[in-house]
């Protein structure tokens, strides 16, 4: 298995058997997204397209990913498929909290809460859409990966995600202002038990951004971010405070591989 991070909360997982998944795609407008996965063609392997929920950092490029190839299936909580894709796009799957998508090959994809909001149109023809999410992927040889998306701390993490499922691997947002801080983030690592833990919805500073001015002009329509950027160090340092788990610290572009 290798996890590559896409900028953000963008995720490529590569299964033993070669099926691709991509998790909340934010493709368009990306200023985190390293340049060459801006080429269509690096797309067309997609086997699975995840969105936690419709906020655009999670969403923008979804539609895309939709396009790749002749196979691919999209996955989103159910109100969002009433909102956005019944009866228009045909390869969207709905699940709703606690529901399964099985994919060939031993795959099981599963719907958990998270604690967030779920919207589009940030400007303002804002609406609402659905209820924001995490996925539990179980893989092909049963490591099990568990996708927070954007959350606070839930005590599920450690009365249902960890007993029930047994997460091997947890990639957890924790930019803080809209999410689970680094403190939050460690601690939900610990309730969740598992042995490796990768931070995401954190930004990073302009000079380090695959789009310095992109990044710098996001900064400045959103001044908020300011108080994300490179949030992930303080995620290493607080997760020292917890034995046994190890923090991944991938870079945009970067991979870790089981």
């Amino acid at each position: 298995m290798e996890i590559t991070l896409l900028g953000h909360s963008m995720l490529r997982i590569k299964t033993q058997k070669g099926k691709v998944i991509v998790v909340d795609p934010w493709i368009e407008g990306n200023p985190t997204c390293p340049k060459q996965w801006l080429n269509p063609e690096k797309w067309e392997d997609v086997d699975l397209v995840l969105c936690t929920h419709a906020h655009f950092d999670h969403s923008l490029g979804f539609e895309t990913l939709l396009k790749a190839n002749g196979r691919v299936m999209g996955v989103v909580q159910y109100e969002h498929f009433l909102k956005e894709f019944a009866g228009r796009v045909p390869n969207v799957f709905p699940l709703n909290f606690g529901g399964s998508y099985p994919l060939l090959d031993g795959i099981r994809v599963t719907l958990v809460a998270a604690n967030h909001s779920s919207s589009f149109g940030e400007d303002r023809s804002f609406e609402s859409a659905g209820a924001p999410g995490g996925f539990v992927i179980r893989l092909e040889d049963g490591y099990t990966i568990y996708v927070s998306g954007d959350t606070s701390y839930t005590s599920e993490m450690e009365t249902l995600i960890k007993p029930l499922y047994k997460p091997d691997l947890a990639v957890l947002s924790i930019g803080d202002i809209f999410t689970m801080g680094p403190a939050e983030g460690a601690y939900a690592a610990r309730a969740l038990g598992v042995k490796h833990a990768i931070p995401c919805h954190w930004f990073p500073r302009p000079q380090d951004a695959a789009d310095p001015e992109g990044m710098r002009g996001l900064i400045q329509a959103f001044p908020p971010l300011e108080f994300m950027l490179e949030r992930h160090e303080e995620f290493s340092s607080e997760l020292a405070r917890y034995p046994g788990i190890e923090a991944v610290m991938l870079k945009p572009g970067q991979s870790f591989t089981i």
